[in-house]
């Protein structure tokens, strides 16, 4: 048994266990399991029990957390859980912009191998999450920089200045990027497209 102390963004939440590829096994509602994507690591299953003393976990959240390892094991247990941000449905999100973060974490669920380590795109996240001022843009931008890392992103387009974007995204950081404040309706439009 190893301990090790990580950051991790949640991707999912799940009350059952799944066992093989057609049943799913039921277990205690007073224990979760999450798909996490760690910083240092990968993307790995772990599992908490619900505490009433502890605020629960909801998806996109930033969290700094101790791990609990086992050889024979492939779901690790997770304890002494910080919350660095959470994603709050609050009046100032609008459809959209959950609609944005809820695709960048089917993004990373779907597309990023589970044995793969991707510390860029953590840090994309961790850079996108810090505003209280999230907007549409910044997420559109965000999940197009990580298509680049992934190898998804057609930067050819029809139109010179979406080309030139993608481009740019294609070779920047993410620090540079969310600075395109210009980019008006119709381009973010199309860059949603790609």
């Amino acid at each position: 048994m190893s301990i090790f102390k990580d950051k991790a963004i949640i991707l999912k939440i799940d009350k059952s266990l799944k066992v093989n590829d057609n049943n799913f096994t039921k277990t205690n509602d007073k224990e979760f399991f999450y798909t996490i994507f760690t910083k240092t690591y990968w993307k790995i299953k772990a599992s908490k029990k619900y505490s009433k003393t502890e605020k629960s976990l909801d998806l996109w959240y930033n969290i700094n957390f101790e791990i609990i390892t086992s050889e024979k094991s492939k779901i690790h247990k997770i304890k002494n859980i910080k919350i660095k941000n959470e994603f709050n449905i609050n009046k100032d999100k609008n459809f959209y912009e959950i609609n944005k973060y809820l695709e960048i974490l089917a993004l990373i669920f779907k597309e990023i191998p589970e044995w793969v380590a991707f510390e860029e795109i953590f840090e994309i996240i961790e850079k996108v999450n810090e505003k209280q001022n999230i907007d549409e843009t910044r997420l559109i931008l965000a999940k197009l920089k990580i298509k680049s890392l992934i190898w998804i992103l057609n930067i050819n387009h029809k139109d010179e200045i979406i080309k030139k974007i993608l481009k740019f995204i294609s070779i920047s950081k993410i620090e540079n990027i969310l600075k395109l404040t210009w980019i008006n309706e119709d381009q973010k439009k199309e860059l949603d497209l790609v």
